[in-house]
């Protein structure tokens, strides 16, 4: 189960940095259209459904999970194939960090009504300390990307998104282990 989610994860950034390389070599992005945007969404739903006739799990959650996840990464993935510019990684990266946001209140919703009511309080203390840390990490790496500490580059907002994202990502993994541990 873990393995399938750090596969997943690993693929991302190997993309980035692939897409990165790309980019030296003078091909030609182009922004995305309305016709790519469909286009990738069915190919998403085709993948999804190859997908889930692969995963050979009865746990539902685990599966939804994978899928969830899944979609986030290959939809991202997609948008990049398209268009790999700076501007398109910074783009991609903050729509995946919206998605994972959905994922993050779906995952956390389920891990709450999952608790007594009693203890439902340690959960919502936990994730405004997770939100205060968020913030600060968010804060020293908007600090660290400045042109003063990294010397520059348009690279700097690819690894300010970056961080956001994983961040986002991490937090619904961890909420995402909590309740498979409950069940």
């Amino acid at each position: 189960m873990y393995q399938v989610i750090l596969t997943i994860f690993k693929r991302s950034l190997q993309l980035l940095i692939l897409f990165i390389g790309l980019n030296c070599l003078g091909q030609t992005p182009r922004a995305l259209t309305k016709k790519d945007v469909v286009q990738i969404e069915t190919l998403i739903k085709l993948s999804t459904k190859d997908l889930s006739s692969k995963i050979e799990s009865d746990n539902l959650l685990y599966k939804n999970f994978v899928i969830d996840t899944f979609k986030i990464e290959e939809r991202q993935r997609l948008k990049l194939d398209i268009d790999y510019t700076t501007s398109g990684m910074i783009n991609s990266t903050i729509d995946a960090n919206k998605e994972y946001d959905k994922l993050l209140n779906k995952y956390y919703q389920i891990l709450l009504r999952s608790l007594k009511k009693e203890d439902q309080q340690i959960l919502r203390q936990s994730q405004r300390n997770w939100l205060k840390f968020r913030d600060s990490e968010l804060k020293l790496n908007s600090t660290l990307t400045d042109t003063y500490y990294s010397g520059g580059g348009t690279i700097q907002g690819v690894i300010e998104a970056s961080r956001i994202t994983e961040l986002t990502r991490n937090r619904v993994i961890e909420l995402y282990h909590y309740i498979s541990r409950k069940m």
